[in-house]
């Protein structure tokens, strides 16, 4: 029997076609593993390390980054846009909220396998400046305790609105200090507290006749009691205060910091110290407000003789009493050599020497009293150049060594066998966003990325665990990328990074 010819081509074409689907299955099922094996190689790990806050890295990170956690505002109960977050206390404290609506604080714990939700606070406003303070945060005329979220105090008088720290002649914005960190208005970061109070100079807005000052400075402290108050006068202008004058805003020690009779602080002379906690002035020899480089133990600065070949290195107490004078065995030391150097403990905080430990390092150029220390060059104000007494590399694009400088945003291991940084300084780089990266120190060798993990930078919150935003986008290839396993999700507002690990 003849069949149709259009019934044999089917026949012939079938097992073209089964072959075909065959392959595309396969593709498919291929495809499938292979997206697969990708989630599961990009699956956070969670977090097992040993919960220390510190300022400075793991050597651990050498092997590189892993994901430890990833962070939504749905996996957190908020809505919104992160804002901003800040270690307080051990604890990680975030702020959510949209223009226009009632902001939200969470507190959470890092410490465990995946954080912890502790507490969620909505305010009304995120108006006036947010302080880090000891084991609180004070936002909205509230002090919030980091630990379960409860409010321990209602300021009667919140902290104004438009306190700033950046003096502008006659503008008419109360001045604070807060030890150190900036404030500025409608900033939405933490500023930290190092001081014993909260410093706010109030100017004068009435009559001469009825406040008898043109600037009113008052110690707040952390319950929003107040704990102190003076006045102070200016005479013929912001450079010449008369009263008691301008805290300056410097480490404290022992709790006593220099007061200027100039908003402008340097070069101006300084003749007394206050003392924080109660508002005692203590008058003394007059200084040079830019010449006191705090210590452990006091302040130091340099004194002349009558032979010039000849320099003292002056001890102060922390309330500026005289206590010393040496003769520096080199006329060519310089006390601010210390300006140049930062340095940290074996715990990954900032580390001062004593009076005695800085006299050393200026003799031998050594600084056995801290774990890790970064110099920058005295002519140079870009950045950090040695590690630990040897000079830091680079790569150049040739491939070869050169030395290098590194941004003074640069994060140190413990050790000083590791930095995170932005790349070194290149006049030719053409990269107008860099990531940081893992470099070994001081070869400053590239060990890893941030970018390996969809990230730009980070901070340490343990040693052992770095934290991160991530840009947010919502792009099909951003959505795309995601999918296909890679950091960070769309949705991600918080990521926890922990070093890589074997395998």
């Amino acid at each position: 029997m003849n069949l149709p010819k259009k019934l044999t081509s089917w026949r012939k074409a079938l097992p073209i076609l089964l072959r075909c689907l065959a392959i595309a299955l396969a593709v498919a099922l291929v495809g499938a593993l292979a997206v697969g094996a990708s989630w599961r190689a990009h699956r956070p790990i969670g977090y097992s390390g040993s919960a220390r806050v510190s300022s400075t890295l793991s050597p651990d990170f050498a092997s590189g980054f892993d994901v430890a956690w990833e962070l939504t505002a749905s996996d957190l109960g908020v809505g919104g846009s992160l804002h901003e977050y800040q270690e307080v206390d051990g604890l990680l404290v975030a702020v959510f909220g949209e223009k226009g609506q009632p902001s939200t604080l969470v507190g959470l714990d890092l410490s465990g396998t995946q954080p912890s939700v502790l507490w969620r606070r909505e305010v009304p406003t995120l108006e006036g400046p947010m302080l880090a303070w000891e084991d609180s945060i004070v936002v909205a005329g509230q002090t919030i305790r980091v630990s379960d979220g409860e409010v321990t105090a209602t300021w009667d008088t919140p902290l104004p609105a438009d306190a700033t720290t950046r003096f502008v002649q006659y503008d008419t914005a109360p001045f604070i200090n807060v030890g150190g960190d900036h404030v500025d208005p409608g900033h939405t970061r933490f500023s930290r507290v190092t001081w014993p109070v909260v410093v706010v100079c109030y100017p004068r807005d009435m009559a001469r006749a009825v406040q008898d000052f043109d600037y009113l400075c008052l110690g707040w402290n952390k319950d929003g009691t107040e704990a102190w108050r003076y006045k102070v006068n200016v005479y013929l202008s912001p450079y010449d205060l008369q009263g008691p004058g301008i805290p300056l805003p410097v480490t404290a020690v022992d709790g006593y910091v220099p007061v200027s009779r100039n908003f402008t602080y340097t070069t101006v002379p300084v003749a007394t110290f206050l003392h924080l906690a109660d508002g005692v002035l203590v008058e003394s020899a007059t200084y040079n407000a830019d010449a006191l480089v705090p210590v452990a133990d006091g302040w130091l600065l340099e004194g002349g003789t009558d032979d010039p070949r000849q320099r003292l290195l002056v001890t102060l107490a922390p309330d500026g009493t005289e206590v010393s004078r040496t003769r520096l065995a080199d006329p060519l030391m310089q006390l601010s050599d210390l300006d140049f150097v930062k340095c940290w403990d074996e715990d990954g905080r900032v580390a001062r020497p004593t009076s005695e430990q800085a006299a050393s390092t200026l003799t031998s150029g050594e600084f056995p009293w801290a774990s890790v220390c970064v110099q920058r060059n005295q002519h140079s104000k870009e950045g950090f150049s040695m590690l630990n007494g040897h000079r830091l590399m680079a790569t150049n694009g040739a491939g070869g060594a050169e030395n290098g400088t590194y941004p003074l945003s640069l994060i140190a291991a413990t050790d000083g066998s590791l930095i995170l940084s932005l790349p070194p300084k290149d006049k030719d780089s053409t990269d107008k966003n860099p990531q940081m990266n893992l470099y070994a120190a001081p070869s400053g060798i590239q060990l890893a990325s941030l970018e390996d993990v969809g990230l730009h930078d980070a901070v340490p919150f343990y040693d052992d665990l770095l934290i991160a935003s991530p840009t947010r986008s919502d792009s099909w290839l951003t959505r795309l990328h995601s999918f296909l396993g890679f950091y960070p999700h769309p949705d991600t507002v918080l990521m926890g990074i922990t070093p890589k690990r074997a395998g």
